[in-house]
């Protein structure tokens, strides 16, 4: 067996782990059930992926997202590892070929959607791979009382009673004491070794700001802070206008969001991580797997529904260790919208149960068969023709998905992926039997060359038509040639979010559905949105201390950092010398240009100590500016 450090070398190219990955590691590879809780961008694929690497068989990874899957079985095949994944979106005779890979042991890794546990294809198969650990990714998707709750993922225990000795691994980066409890017990994890990595970010500093004109805000922020950064908005529109508005003040900035196509927000992604756009304006889509070290500000000019989310995005600043802002706009109006949006996550029953018939009537789903075909899916002109409001639609979509009713693919996905199932002797014979394919195979050859005979290859079908001087059109149906000859596996872009029935149209029962259930989470959402309310209306207790206690943590020591520190500190001066102190600075500043050490060290009011705390209160709450340079004035 190869030692992890070795592995850790001969794939990622680093001599040491982090923190808390050689335990989780050890634990595993000893055969222990094992839960790891590791803030956003402490390293969780690591964790299983170098004990899968050290052992013989394969891992089966559960995971919640199609996105996530792709990116890192993508991530793994770059590096040399043979790896794939299963979801509800492909058609049932490529996902047969690559379980059957699974099963004749060509993979180390097969990602796999908690969906696909109860199907036909995955329980056949399942007794026949040797497999070397369960892991569950995103964990916290299998508790009730979790804010991302995913029904299909209860279905992961029936994987340990068909192989009840397979060790289980299961990640996340949030989860309170709650939370962990249910993880442990609906995986039936026996005798746990856990691992938590402290949720305090000592380098991140917390700030909640009221702002009526929070876009001009957010721009003096960003002018005034170096670095990249992150700004999150809650609509497409929205991460448009506010790049849009930054980009015009010469300032590099680009849009993300779920609504354009896979490789423009790669392309997007990609030259944010190389720096060569330095702020990215995006909805929640954005993050996911992402490792950028030097992300000095993450603002959040809509508050997010609950703590975990906020904690995960906001915890993608500061990775290298130095210090970040962490800041959330909150207004009455965003509140109000917050509310709304939360009640609308949960359809009635009656809501639901019209949506699903509107759906069926508009795709003309028949009472009896198998599987529907995949339809493209344009909300814009799907929720007029049914006539039922977006977010409500899109929820009750979400919810049949979940239910296993239908398979939802939210991704506007442009890329294809490939890969040779032929031998190389079968394909020069095919070769000569159909000339007419010839060309675009030996293209395929040497453009993808031997990586894709073991693993899957993502590539761009305009770009290849381009190269070889043919319609789309006609590319397209050569490859679904290739495929239907078993020549490669092939899965054609999805071009626009598409929507597949998954079974004839029939009457929906609240007990096949649980639906008390449904209004137990109704109420745990409620419940999630109220504290992610206190903690923006808390001007007592220090931010960093509420989300620590939230994940159940003991702690008592106030970063010192956050608005609300900064605040209790400056109450520390008394009023009067408060006030004096405040007027020396004010009065220091409007005489020039100075800096924020000359103010230190010359006003003569106070000891250095307090003229700090106060200047800091003061910058914070934007009486002082701060510009590029570092020059201070005062606020016009």
């Amino acid at each position: 067996m190869k030692k992890p450090i070795e592995v850790l070398k001969q794939y990622w190219g680093y001599d040491a782990f982090r923190p808390l990955q050689p335990e989780i590691i050890e634990s595993a590879i000893s055969g222990r059930d094992t839960l790891a809780l590791l803030p956003t961008g402490g390293g969780k694929s690591v964790c299983f992926q170098v004990p899968a690497l050290c052992q013989e068989g394969m891992a089966l990874v559960i995971s919640p997202l199609i996105a996530l899957m792709k990116d890192q079985v993508e991530r793994l095949n770059q590096m040399g590892i043979a790896a794939t994944y299963v979801n509800s979106a492909m058609p049932r005779w490529q996902i047969d070929q690559k379980l059957q890979g699974a099963m004749d042991g060509k993979y180390k890794f097969l990602y796999l959607a908690p969906e696909r546990i109860q199907s036909e294809m995955f329980r056949l198969r399942l007794p026949k791979m040797k497999i070397n650990f369960l892991v569950v990714d995103e964990a916290h998707c299998i508790s009730q009382w979790g804010y991302d709750f995913r029904p299909s993922y209860l279905e992961i225990s029936l994987i340990r009673e068909v192989i009840p000795n397979i060790p289980v691994i299961a990640l996340t980066a949030s989860a309170t004491p709650r939370v962990q409890k249910d993880i442990v017990e609906k995986l039936n994890m026996r005798d746990p070794a856990r691992f938590a990595k402290s949720f305090r970010r000592d380098n991140l500093r917390y700030f909640v700001i009221e702002e009526e004109n929070v876009a001009e805000r957010i721009l003096r922020i960003v002018q005034r802070t170096l670095g990249t950064g992150i700004i999150y908005a809650r609509t497409r529109k929205l991460t448009e206008k506010i790049a849009e508005m930054i980009s015009a003040k010469g300032i590099s900035a680009a849009a993300y969001h779920g609504g354009m196509k896979n490789s423009q927000r790669s392309q997007i992604q990609q030259e944010w991580i190389e720096g060569k756009t330095r702020v990215i304006v995006a909805t929640n889509a954005f993050g996911m797997g992402i490792d950028k070290p030097d992300v000095r500000f993450v603002v959040h000019h809509n508050l997010p529904f609950d703590l975990e989310s906020y904690y995960q995005e906001a915890g993608r600043g500061g990775r290298d260790g130095n210090t970040a802002l962490a800041i959330a706009f909150r207004s009455p109006v965003d509140i109000a919208e917050m509310k709304r949006w939360s009640r609308d996550k949960y359809p009635t029953w009656e809501q639901l149960n019209h949506h699903y018939h509107q759906l069926c009537n508009y795709f003309q789903v028949p009472n009896s068969g198998e599987d529907g075909e995949q339809h493209p899916l344009i909300m814009g002109e799907l929720a007029p023709a049914v006539q039922i409001p977006a977010l409500l639609l899109y929820n009750s979509l979400r919810l049949l998905h979940q239910e296993g009713e239908i398979s939802f693919q939210e991704d506007a996905d442009d890329f294809g992926y490939i890969q040779f199932a032929a031998t190389p002797e079968d394909l020069l014979i095919y070769k000569q039997q159909h000339p007419s394919l010839a060309g675009l195979i030996d293209f395929m050859l040497r453009t993808l060359g031997g990586e894709s005979y073991i693993q899957e290859v993502r590539f761009l079908p305009a770009f290849w038509a381009g190269k070889l001087e043919i319609g789309t059109d006609a590319l397209q149906k050569q490859l679904e040639r290739l495929a239907q000859h078993r020549i490669i596996f092939y899965q054609p872009p999805t071009g626009l979010p598409s929507i597949r029935f998954l079974r004839p149209r029939h009457l929906l029962n609240k007990k096949s559905m649980n639906w008390e259930k449904y209004q137990f989470l109704r109420e745990q959402n409620e419940r999630r949105l109220q504290e992610m309310l206190n903690y923006v209306h808390e001007t007592e207790v220090c931010r960093s201390l509420m989300i620590q206690h939230y994940f159940g943590e003991v702690s008592h020591t106030p970063c010192g950092k956050c608005d609300v520190c900064i605040g209790r500190n400056k109450t520390k001066v008394t009023d009067g010398d408060y006030q004096q102190i405040q007027a020396a600075i004010i009065s220091y500043v409007k005489s020039g240009a100075v800096t924020y050490r000359r103010v230190i060290n010359e006003v003569r009011e106070g000891t250095p100590a307090q003229r700090e705390k106060v200047l800091r209160y003061l910058l914070d709450k934007e009486v002082v500016l701060s510009d590029m340079a570092g020059n201070l004035s005062l606020r016009q």
